[in-house]
This record gives structure tokens, C-alpha cells and sequence, in this order.
């Protein structure tokens, strides 16, 4: 009787990991966007196939290879309502900061009541003694901070295309709105890719 129990556990175990498996192709397998919206690129490389549910969010993080054209946006089954997404794109921020200061002893000279050095008969300044100064070193620090670059919430296009001058990774979030009963579907994070000899990044 053990080992009937043993059994029927471990079948339904490779029911319920099949069964995801076949969740995860079914999505990837959908048509949830159009010919028009991907237009001529080329989505096999990098492209993302997911369910998700009403409120549910997600991150995801993409590379943008240097000197290629991308075209990149996120849809889904009808049912999931709004679909919400943001694109971020890295850049270093450089600020100037002290790194230390230090005393400094300097020598000082007389001045006349015009603020004019005065002379000996050798033409030498005349010297008034030591003075003790602050010397500040400085530096430079450097931050990464995201730039968001694109918000299907304002933005009057349905995708984002760009060309990345170098090799970087983006980072691509989604958001499902709310709804007053939870309900599952796939979404579809498309990435799009032609060749291009461009070398700016264009927004």
C-alpha cells in the first residue's frame, strides 16, 4: 500500500512539473502581437514569454548589443486588462566631491594700505611672517542611475526603438493593473533586432 502511495505521488509530481512546462509554451506560442506592431525584426533572440496575473509585476533585464537597431514592447492576452511597462536605460552620473583637506603653511608678505606688496631696496617682498591655509583635494565619484526613457502609461507609441552605441543591459518593467477578480494570462516581452552601422543611441 506504501509503495501504490509512493507511486502516485511521484506521478503527480511529473503532472504538475509538465503541466507548467506546457503553460510556459503555450505563451510562448500565442499570437499576442500583431504583424504590424513587430514590423521587420527579428524577436527569436531574446524575446520572453510568461504568465502573470491581475496586480502582478514584474523585472526583467535585457541586452542591447552594440550597433543594432531594437524595437521593443510588451503585450498580452486581452483578458489581463492594462498592461503597464517601463524601460530604463543605465548611465553613469559624475559628481565632484572632497576627498581631504590639509593644512598648509605659506608665507605671507606686506601690503600697503592699497593692497600692494611692499619691496626691500633689493627688490625682494618684504615678509610678514607664516599664515596656515586649508588646502581641499578634490574627486570624482561616479554613480550608475537608471534613466527612464520610456512609459507605455504617457507615451503616445505602441514600442520603444532604439540604437545602443555599446553593448549594455536595459531593464524592462511590467506591471498588470488590479482588478476586482484575479485573472491569469500570458504576456509577451518582445525584442526586436535588425543590424545597423549607427554608433549613437538613439531614443
Amino acid at each position: 500500500m506504501k509503495m501504490t502511495f509512493k507511486i502516485l505521488s511521484v506521478l503527480l509530481m511529473a503532472f504538475f512539473v509538465s503541466g507548467n512546462q506546457v503553460v510556459a509554451q503555450n505563451c510562448s506560442k500565442k499570437k499576442l502581437a500583431s504583424n504590424e506592431l513587430k514590423g521587420k525584426y527579428d524577436y527569436r533572440g531574446q524575446s520572453m514569454f510568461k504568465e502573470m496575473a491581475s496586480g502582478d509585476s514584474a523585472t526583467l533585464s535585457v541586452v542591447l548589443y552594440s550597433k543594432q537597431n531594437y524595437r521593443l514592447f510588451v503585450a498580452g492576452e486581452q483578458k489581463l486588462g492594462n498592461i503597464n511597462y517601463q524601460i530604463y536605460v543605465p548611465r553613469k552620473k559624475f559628481t565632484r566631491v572632497v576627498k581631504a583637506v590639509k593644512d598648509r603653511t605659506v608665507q605671507v608678505y606686506k601690503k600697503d594700505p592699497m593692497g600692494f606688496y611692499l619691496y626691500d631696496s633689493n627688490g625682494e617682498k618684504i615678509p610678514a611672517g607664516e599664515e596656515v591655509i586649508k588646502d581641499t583635494i578634490w574627486t570624482r565619484e561616479t554613480t550608475s542611475i537608471n534613466d527612464l526613457v520610456f512609459d507605455s502609461r504617457t507615451s503616445d507609441l505602441s514600442f520603444w526603438e532604439a540604437t545602443s552605441g555599446k553593448t549594455q543591459n536595459i531593464t524592462i518593467k511590467v506591471s498588470i493593473d488590479k482588478a476586482p477578480k484575479k485573472v491569469s494570462g500570458c504576456i509577451g516581452v518582445y525584442v526586436g533586432c535588425e543590424y545597423s552601422n549607427a554608433s549613437q543611441f538613439i531614443r
